[in-house]
């Protein structure tokens, strides 16, 4: 299975301010995450993520209908059934790979991303940089202990002053 994981961010490498606020990020970057994931079919969030991302309301989640969501969490909302629960990164993965997928998605938040990243898990890192910079706020990576050696495989300006930078992980 190959694990991309897939974020926008200010120029300094946040997520989301303090409070979660996305509004920094340009629209281009949520339209190029929905058609990677649509082409791909599936992706992965935290709970928290999830959590965010449900408490916007609005279209977001129509938008993915047809790509399946995998949320890790150990205390899952059963409830939702638009989502598949899994209690670990690996069983994130061998759910996708038990329903035929190739490839998949992590898209957040910094504390499952860490968590892929500890285990070695991440092939690709796709990183959607917005022009903005924020003083504090949400990083892509949660502080854990863990290095991910990269080689540069290119860049696009995507619209808006959004530049996608591509890397694979080599170790």
């Amino acid at each position: 299975m190959k694990v991309i994981l897939s974020m926008s961010v200010s120029l300094n490498g946040f997520i989301a301010t303090k409070e979660g606020s996305e509004s920094f990020l340009a629209d281009i970057s949520w339209m190029r995450f929905v058609k990677l994931a649509h082409g791909i079919g599936c992706f992965v969030w935290g709970k928290k993520t999830y959590d965010i991302l449900k408490s916007w309301g609005g279209d977001y989640l129509k938008e993915l209908d047809g790509v399946k969501i995998v949320v890790v969490s150990h205390s899952p909302d059963e409830k939702d059934k638009r989502v598949i629960w899994a209690s670990s990164p690996e069983e994130a993965i061998s759910k996708l790979e038990q329903e035929g997928f190739k490839e998949m998605i992590i898209t957040g938040g910094s504390t499952i991303n860490s968590e892929f990243a500890k285990k070695g898990l991440i092939d690709e890192i796709r990183l959607k940089i917005n022009p903005a910079v924020l003083g504090e706020g949400i990083p892509v990576f949660a502080p854990v202990d863990f290095v991910l050696k990269l080689k540069y495989k290119g860049a696009e300006e995507i619209g808006e002053e959004v530049v996608e930078i591509v890397y694979e992980v080599v170790s």
